[in-house]
């Protein structure tokens, strides 16, 4: 396996594709699945079928494994490359190509056949790149609708480099063009089909009107380009704008220029119409500005720096009919001016925005001297003032969106945004509020979308969101304590804000980065179902976890160390839950998780730095989630993905892994997952086990699903064992394959053959021969003791167990059973009874057949030991040849059914016989001594005899 390197965001990744190996180059998508895996390129376009390939050098040879049928292409190729004839011409349904990289030349036919191509984007990551287009380099792509061409040098292409597009609409360049002819002279023949034009060049200086000729040297009229709807204009290092220069556009929809009066004095003679948006820089004139927007029917105005002496109603009489007003203003006198007020006649702004705005430069209402303001819709401000007083917003009486983000608001007055009935987006992101009080939200009631994050919120007062029964999204936090606490911990009442839950309410935030935080619900009021709720802190406990309120929750998102309700895990408090997100931290202390099993809802499932190791009921923690659709254990610790885990996941169709340490994967774990498509490995390190050879095999072989195994610093797969880290391959191929020589050697070799055949049953049936013996020998004694039954014993009980697990045999045990009486058990010990020098099957045969009793102590030590399992097995026998209740089993752990299914004897008599479990709390064990010592007490002696 061949791995590469990069960041996690954007995954450069090796795939195993949907039809076996893909080329390590290149990551499919299927839109209809709805999980898009890995993007190499945030900008990559990507429809229904996608394929995103990169370090390409030949086309042919690297794409050759894709299929035909794929929509899109996205390509990262070596600077320099070339496109070859007829390298895509296979992709005949081809709808999107993305090219990243510097082409040196795209030959004749290189897109050839793909008629059904409507996207085109060439994308070089040097600036102001050679490349030799050829003319009519696009002419095959005759349905082309949309081209983007950045950091290719157009002088350097042939005029007619873009000729034979008849269909295209939308045309983006960034370049490096020193004239704006270099652009225009080749769409010069676009005019009636072109739509769309997005052209940035920082290499122009001075803007000329363009001056075009033909291949033989004939002056060519210019058109104009009526049909444009869109443009947008970029040219940050002009210094100069001559006449008529730019008289083919009329219709601009963006211009950009740098700060230059001159230049915006010479725009007005530039030959344009009519613009849609343009930036006026430092000191310019209100006065000017108005005339500019008059002249040229600008509908979004953004001034910086701009001072407010102009600011007068003569001034602004030429700006009516902006719809977009950005400022950033600042008055030099320290007078306060009412913006609102002399801006009053601009009735179709919609939007006004305020930045970098001093507290003594502005004044919004003048309830004494102005009537309402009913045409403004949204205001933006930086107010950087500390206070916000009542006054400054009651003039707004049809104002909808309000956003005051980042202005050091400190204290909000009572009744400040009484009057705004029709406001539905108040932000208040990223102040100093750490107060709301019952009536700072007051006549609020149409208010959708609250938000206070990054506010110290130190008191939420009782019913302060009461008014507020039409909120949807709200975003409280950073919620702190009051500072004369000491304890690092917040209670937040949400019935004690809210008074009663909004109905519609479907987005909530809550946030304390100060520490940890209990939220208590408090009433069984409760929106509708469809909540998404987001908590965050570094511990979240809730009460109250009866009440409908969690019923209502379907997404959850819990960035904290833990999540609790009382000391249990409280995700199975949200039993609609479709989506769960949490993200704790491996060195949280133990909380049992066990119950996300209860989560029968749930479609997606994100777990982030989770200690899975830790966790006792690993083994049925996904059990019943049948309707689970994207699984991802990001940065999580985990031994073994094995059977267990995966049996219920019938639906899951993408699983993405992220394992902290050495894992091994068995090979019965993808068998339930039917519906898989997308497997995702991401820095993996497996244990060096041939175990994990399967996983090779299986990828190749898979019919429907993409594996994809990333590593960021490592060039192979790699394993660790205690030998350290080494290549998974190499191992794998030295330790776990047949040596090709030996077979050949073996199939010849009848007499090496027959010998291994006879010693392979021997080996087999060696047992089966044995236990046939000490069958014959029980029947035998059983036989010769039958009419004496009182001396045939001389141990109650003989006791079966691991050397591992002695210390609780020595400590437990043995002053449990042995000084407990009378009548006192004798107990036969291996490492106390066993005669020296005697054959080890012979003394525990002799052992076990001269107890009363067989006590096996079963731990997972048990379960490995070769003797454990003789001494099972003899035990079984005798019990099958006496047909007495002599077998007792004590279990000294809890051992899941998948690991008693590989012993089949003791699986058996799990199944069949009643058996004890070692009780760890010392308040159980008293009756657990208590019913193991009537078993094994001996029998009152018949006074007859």
């Amino acid at each position: 396996m061949r791995l590469v390197s990069a960041q996690f965001e954007l995954l450069v990744v090796w795939i195993i594709g949907s039809w076996g190996w893909l080329s390590n180059k290149c990551v499919l998508y299927d839109k209809k699945t709805n999980y898009w895996l890995s993007i190499h390129s945030s900008s990559c376009p990507h429809s229904n079928l996608t394929a995103v390939c990169w370090d390409l050098s030949d086309l042919k040879l690297n794409l050759s494994i894709v299929p035909s049928n794929y929509q899109a292409l996205c390509l990262e190729i070596r600077s320099g490359s070339v496109m070859q004839s007829g390298a895509l011409s296979r992709f005949s349904v081809l709808e999107t190509i993305h090219i990243r990289g510097c082409l040196s030349t795209i030959l004749p036919g290189t897109f050839k056949g793909l008629s059904h191509v409507k996207k085109l984007y060439l994308l070089c990551m040097e600036q102001c790149y050679n490349s030799s287009l050829l003319p009519n380099t696009f002419s095959d792509l005759t349905n082309l609708e949309e081209l983007s061409i950045e950091n290719y040098r157009l002088s350097v292409m042939a005029p007619d480099a873009l000729g034979g597009i008849p269909l295209l609409k939308k045309l983006t360049v960034d370049s490096c063009a020193e004239e704006l002819s270099d652009l225009l002279c080749r769409i010069v023949n676009m005019s009636q089909s072109l739509t769309a034009l997005d052209f940035t060049s920082d290499g122009i200086v001075i803007l000329r009107q363009p001056n075009c000729s033909d291949t033989n040297g004939a002056v060519l009229e210019f058109p104009y380009f009526y049909r444009l709807q869109e443009v947008f204009l970029n040219f940050p290092n002009a210094h100069r704008l001559e006449k008529r220069a730019l008289k083919c556009f009329e219709n601009i929809s963006s211009l950009f220029l740098p700060d230059n009066d001159a230049l915006q004095t010479q725009l007005l003679q530039s030959g344009i119409s009519r613009l849609r948006h343009f930036v006026f820089n430092n000191n310019i004139s209100f006065e000017s500005v108005c005339e500019t927007v008059f002249k040229l029917s600008i509908r979004q105005v953004h001034i910086s720096d701009h001072k407010t002496e102009n600011y007068s109603e003569s001034a602004i009489r030429n700006c009516q009919g902006i719809e977009v007003l950005r400022l950033s203003i600042c008055h030099s006198d320290n007078v306060r001016v009412n913006l609102i007020h002399y801006l009053k006649n601009l009735t179709d702004v919609s939007v006004l925005r305020y930045w970098d705005v001093k507290p003594e430069c502005i004044e919004l209402c003048d309830t004494h001297t102005q009537g309402p303001i009913t045409w403004l819709k949204r205001l933006s401000l930086t107010l950087y003032m500390p206070s916000i007083t009542s006054e400054q917003f009651s003039c707004l009486k049809n104002l909808e969106h309000l956003d005051l983000e980042s202005s050091n608001i400190n204290n909000i007055s009572d009744f400040t945004f009484n009057g705004l009935g029709k406001l539905r987006i108040l932000n208040l992101r990223d102040n100093n509020i750490s107060q709301i009080t019952k009536n700072t939200l007051f006549g609020l009631h149409n208010l959708e979308t609250l938000t206070l994050e990054l506010n110290p919120l130190v008191h939420i007062e009782a019913f302060a969101f009461i008014h507020l029964t039409s909120l949807k999204n709200v975003d409280l936090g950073d919620i702190h304590h009051p500072a004369s606490q000491w304890e690092k911990r917040v209670t937040l009442n949400l019935t004690h804000i809210f008074g009663v839950f909004p109905p519609g309410l479907m987005y909530m935030n809550i946030t304390s980065f100060f520490g940890c935080i209990n939220i208590i619900i408090g009433s069984n009021s409760t929106p509708k179902l469809g909540l998404a709720l987001q908590v965050r802190a570094k511990n979240v406990s809730f009460q109250d976890c009866w009440r409908p309120f969690f019923k209502s929750v379907v997404s959850l998102t819990a960035m904290t160390e833990h999540l609790l309700c009382g000391s249990h895990f409280a995700a199975k408090y949200f039993p609609s839950l479709e989506y769960f997100d949490f993200q704790s931290m491996l060195y949280a202390e133990f909380v049992d998780m066990t119950d996300l099993n209860t989560l029968v809802q749930l479609r997606y499932l994100k777990l982030m730095r989770v200690d899975l190791i830790l966790q006792p009921g690993l083994a049925i923690m996904f059990r019943n989630l049948t309707k689970l659709e994207s699984l991802n254990l990001i940065s999580c610790r985990i031994l073994t993905l094995e059977e267990e885990l995966s049996r219920d996941l019938h639906s899951l169709v993408q699983l993405s892994i992220k394992v902290e340490e050495e894992f091994s994967m068995l090979e019965t774990f993808p068998e339930p997952l039917t519906s898989l498509s997308y497997l995702l490995f991401y820095r993996p390190r497996l244990h060096c086990s041939c175990d994990n050879t399967w996983l090779d095999n299986w990828a190749r072989g898979q019919g429907h699903i993409q594996v994809i195994i990333w590593h960021p610093n490592e060039a192979d797969l790699t394993c660790k064992d205690e030998t350290g880290i080494q290549n998974f391959a190499r191992y794998s191929e030295a330790n776990c394959s047949l040596d090709v020589g030996f077979v050949l050697f073996f199939c010849t070799s009848l007499g090496l053959l027959l010998f291994m055949l006879v010693t392979v049953l021997y080996q087999l049936a060696g047992d089966y021969l044995l236990a046939f013996c000490h069958i014959l020998r029980g029947w035998m004694e059983e036989a010769v003791r039958r009419p004496n039954p009182r001396g045939r014993h001389c141990y109650d009980v003989f006791v079966s167990y691991s050397g591992r697990d002695e210390r609780w045999v020595v400590e437990q045990l043995l002053p449990g059973l042995e000084q407990r009486g009378p009548p006192y058990l004798r107990l036969c010990l291996h490492s106390r009874d066993f005669q020296l020098g005697k054959d080890i099957v012979d003394n525990i045969t002799d052992s076990l057949y001269s107890s009363r009793h067989t006590l096996c102590v079963v731990s997972r030590h048990y379960l490995r030991s070769n003797w454990c399992s003789l001494e099972l097995r003899l035990a079984t026998l005798r019990l099958l040849v006496e047909h007495r209740d002599i077998l007792i089993l004590v279990f000294l752990e809890d051992i899941p059914p998948r690991q008693l299914c590989a012993h089949h004897r003791l699986a058996r008599l799990v199944k069949t016989r009643t058996y004890l479990d070692w009780p760890q709390e010392p308040a159980l064990q008293s009756a657990f001594w208590d019913r193991l010592w009537i078993k094994l007490a001996p029998p009152e002696p018949d006074p007859r005899l």
